[in-house]
């Protein structure tokens, strides 16, 4: 790929990548970055460093970019935001859903992209003009979001001006530590009130790991409490490692925790810990039924082609005109498939039997909102369509947490059911996402 003009007046005799951290982020740099793999290993090490650099500016231009657009996202979602009605999402909760479901995070993650670019846009744009520039990463971005919330507009464009002063040259945890000692100068009652805040959300939160373990924490406690509970622990860690305890003293701190939560009082948790022991389970995969992927293939070859003929305004409707279409004919094979020899399709009842609801909550593990993680157990068992005339079927029932239901009932959102826990969902904006079952 030939360099433009401008691009190469500059590079001129010199190497390609010699002082060229002054370079902007934006669609010339990517240029420069975008060549192959092989050209790395021609650059000096101070290139090398260079073309690092880039590519983080780089990244954070199309960070900002992103932010933009979601905010964009958000502000005509509002636009069209009708009364409060407690059956449906409010356009602001809806949107953060199309996000999560479009950039493939949780519902969290989403929150906090939307709150972020919404605070970009709209109270901190020297931030986002910073991000854009590429002299701040996204996590510092997060930094002076997070520090300024809450705070009266003179002191967050008082903070957001000392931050972004030396923000390029300090870490993520520098500046955290710098603009929050300042922000507790120039506004110690609202910090105050921020913090009497978050402890009346404290919360104990669990997630898994990559490696196949788990986690577990306290959240937004006092930190004196916290320093408390871990300096107990930790002198009780420092008496077991001096009795000769060989295990590392970070492993008899999670262990004596463990003890604790578990029930017994404290000196019983120190003594269990001499005859512990640890169990290990594993669970079957699921298995596989072949008609399942090759209809989730043929539905997403349909909407594709729907997406790629129609016009970008007409696009919702035609989606949803399509995934109805489908479900439609494959009504009559749909209950068959449920009817089977001798049952009968559905139950007389609006609710399902325990054996069918356990066949549901098996077929899908959690939500069946794309981006959802909460256990189906924990979920409202939704008929998609809903009872009278729906029925109550393994074909019309699936897993939706309390939020993802109001969803589904929101304005431009629909949810239709295939194939017995093959299901689609449609957006406002006319993107599609096929969910399927677990276990079939």
């Amino acid at each position: 790929m030939a360099l433009p003009a401008e691009i190469a007046e500059v590079v001129g005799d010199a190497r390609e990548w010699e002082g060229r951290s002054w370079f902007p982020p934006g669609p010339q740099l990517a240029v420069c970055l975008s060549g192959g793999k092989e050209r790395l290993a021609d650059l000096t090490d101070g290139e090398l460093l260079e073309v690092a650099a880039a590519a983080r500016r780089q990244t954070s231009w199309a960070q900002a970019r992103e932010l933009a657009a979601i905010a964009e996202l958000a502000g005509r979602r509002a636009d069209g935001d009708s009364e409060d009605d407690a059956r449906v999402l409010s356009a602001h909760e809806s949107v953060t859903d199309e996000v999560a479901a479009a950039l493939t995070v949780t519902g969290n993650a989403a929150a906090t992209l939307v709150h972020l670019a919404e605070r970009l846009a709209d109270e901190l744009p020297a931030t986002r003009q910073a991000l854009e520039a590429g002299r701040i990463d996204l996590a510092k971005a997060r930094v002076i979001c997070d520090v300024t919330e809450s705070l009266s507009g003179d002191v967050v464009e008082h903070l957001e001006a000392v931050a972004l002063d030396k923000a390029s040259g300090q870490t993520s945890g520098q500046l955290r530590r710098r603009i929050t000692r300042m922000a507790r100068r120039l506004a110690p009652d609202a910090i105050e009130e921020r913090k009497r805040d978050a402890v009346r959300g404290r919360r104990l939160e669990v997630w898994e790991n990559p490696s196949g373990t788990a986690s577990l924490a306290l959240c937004d406690l006092p930190p004196e409490e916290i320093h408390a509970i871990y300096n107990k622990i930790s002198a009780a860690a420092r008496g077991l490692k001096a009795d000769g305890d060989p295990r590392p003293l970070g492993v008899l701190r999670v262990d004596l925790a463990k003890q604790l939560l578990g029930g017994p009082e404290f000196p019983a948790a120190v003594s269990a810990l001499l005859a512990q022991a640890a169990d290990t389970e594993s669970s079957p995969q699921p298995a596989d039924d072949v008609a399942i992927p090759a209809l989730a293939a043929m539905v997403e070859r349909r909407l594709a082609d729907v997406s790629d003929h129609v016009p970008p305004d007409e696009l919702p409707v035609a989606i949803r005109q399509a995934a109805q279409e489908m479900h439609g004919k494959l009504a009559q094979r749909r209950d068959a498939v449920c009817q089977g020899d001798d049952e009968a399709h559905g139950r007389p009842g609006y609710r399902p039997s325990a054996a069918l609801r356990r066949e549901i909550e098996t077929r899908h593990a959690t939500c069946v909102f794309p981006s959802c993680n909460r256990p189906s157990r924990r979920c409202d068992l939704d008929h998609t369509i809903p009872w009278r005339p729906g029925t109550t079927c393994r074909c019309n029932l699936a897993p939706l947490c309390r939020r993802h239901h109001r969803l589904k009932q929101s304005p431009g959102w629909t949810l239709l059911q295939l194939w017995p826990g093959l299901l689609i969902w449609t957006t406002p904006a006319g993107a599609w996402y096929i969910v399927r079952p677990d276990r079939t």
